[in-house]
């Protein structure tokens, strides 16, 4: 297991860091899902450092060391409540991740890579978008596209829906893009992202050429052990070619 390090960006991000050494060197920040927080990825952590890169969780808003028991109560006003709510999370934790990212690049890692599992791929997707220094994105079990799975629209919903990366898919995939997904995921359908990087490949062929789509048919968004390994296999295969190659 590598060393760890817990600080606070700003004396109310934390961050739990892990890498070997020598350092600074490239760094991923992962984020993780919904009700989760950094701790419960320190198998996944371990991995991205044993692969020569530094691995940085940073617990989102409302989570880990952070919690209030707002997730408790997101969906109180029902589907259309509980979406707005993830969306609003979502805008809430992408600007906590472009500070960390200061925060490293000050320290003098780089170059940058986020990585993200299901709402914490939802993030990772919008940090890249709205922050050019990310060099490489993976994204397990999330989209671009906000649309509701099936909760009804609402004013507030299409409003929030506007700053989702698949309106901006050159900042999306202005660098290398990773989308992996679950053929039967009930909570986020493969053809958001499907979409998104057959659109890239067919109508902005500079833009496909950093865009890489992986669909798992046989897992749901509780994907497969075979599948979870693969993926990460992938993830740590993907960012250490394109950080610390």
């Amino acid at each position: 297991m590598a060393p760890d390090y817990r600080f606070a960006v700003d004396g109310r991000i934390p961050v739990l860091k892990v890498h070997h050494e020598p350092r600074p060197g490239p760094a991923v920040i992962l984020l993780h899902g919904l009700r989760s927080n950094a701790d419960d990825q320190r198998y996944d952590l371990d991995m991205l450092a044993d692969a020569g890169l530094t691995a940085v969780g940073v617990d989102a808003p409302h989570h880990g060391r952070r919690w209030d028991g707002w997730t408790d109560h997101m969906g109180n006003g029902g589907p259309s409540a509980y979406h707005e709510n993830i969306l609003r999370l979502i805008l809430e934790a992408a600007p906590d991740v472009s500070r960390v990212i200061d925060h490293l690049l000050w320290e003098g890692h780089g170059p940058i890579g986020v990585a993200g599992v299901s709402v914490g791929a939802y993030t990772a997707l919008t940090v890249a978008t709205w922050d050019s220094r990310v060099q490489a994105t993976v994204s397990l079990l999330g989209s671009p596209d906000w649309t509701p799975r099936d909760a009804p629209m609402t004013h507030e919903i299409w409003q929030l829906m506007q700053q989702a990366p698949v309106h901006r898919p050159a900042d999306c995939a202005r660098n290398p893009l990773l989308l992996m997904n679950a053929g039967r995921d009930h909570l986020v359908p493969a053809h958001w992202a499907r979409d998104f990087a057959q659109r890239s490949w067919d109508n902005h062929p500079w833009l496909g050429r950093h865009v890489e789509y992986v669909e798992y048919p046989e897992s749901d968004h509780f994907v497969r052990s075979e599948d979870w390994s693969d993926m990460w296999n992938r993830a740590r295969g993907f960012l250490r070619w394109h950080l610390a190659a």
